[in-house]
């Protein structure tokens, strides 16, 4: 580390500034938040996903719980409401949090809670699609493949536009 170009101190031009902690907007802030949330996650008995590294999981004594980090959103649910309600406290007292209550997007995936689960749709990422490609008054198909065109074994470019 060294003093910017334009501010080094004329009597301590080799003197710099000591962190003792990481600072929001510097390149490691984001590494360190993250690894001090991992740490307590982990301690309070959550495991780490083996393909995500943002997903934790809890399965102890009938109870399972996801805790999902994305940036600085976190998404939580389990099958226990108690266990999710001291959880949200412990971490709470550790993190500034703020609950946003049930979510309805996340990730840009829609979020319906229905009486058996989440349900997952990507509805609305889809109308976006259509609208770009002046197709949202277009009629549904059983197959987007041509119905005119007959499949054969020998490849016969004769048989089908291309």
């Amino acid at each position: 580390m060294s003093q910017p170009p334009g501010f080094i101190h004329q009597n301590f031009s080799h003197h710099v500034c000591k962190l003792h902690k990481s600072l929001y907007g510097l390149k490691q802030a984001p590494r360190a938040w993250y690894n001090e949330l991992k740490s307590f996650v982990v301690a309070y008995g959550f495991s780490n996903s083996k393909s995500d590294p943002s997903l934790f999981i809890y399965n102890k004594d009938n109870v399972i719980s996801y805790f999902l980090v994305y940036v600085d959103d976190i998404f939580l649910t389990g099958n226990d409401l108690s266990f999710l309600h001291n959880f949200k406290q412990a971490i709470a007292k550790k993190f500034s949090l703020k609950d946003l209550g049930s979510p309805s997007h996340f990730l840009g995936v829609e979020l319906l809670l229905t009486t058996t689960g989440i349900f997952m749709a990507q509805h609305h990422y889809i109308r976006e699609l259509l609208q770009k490609a002046s197709m949202l008054d277009a009629e549904p198909v059983r197959t987007p493949m041509s119905t005119s065109c007959s499949l054969t074994l020998e490849d016969d470019p004769s048989t089908c536009d291309a």
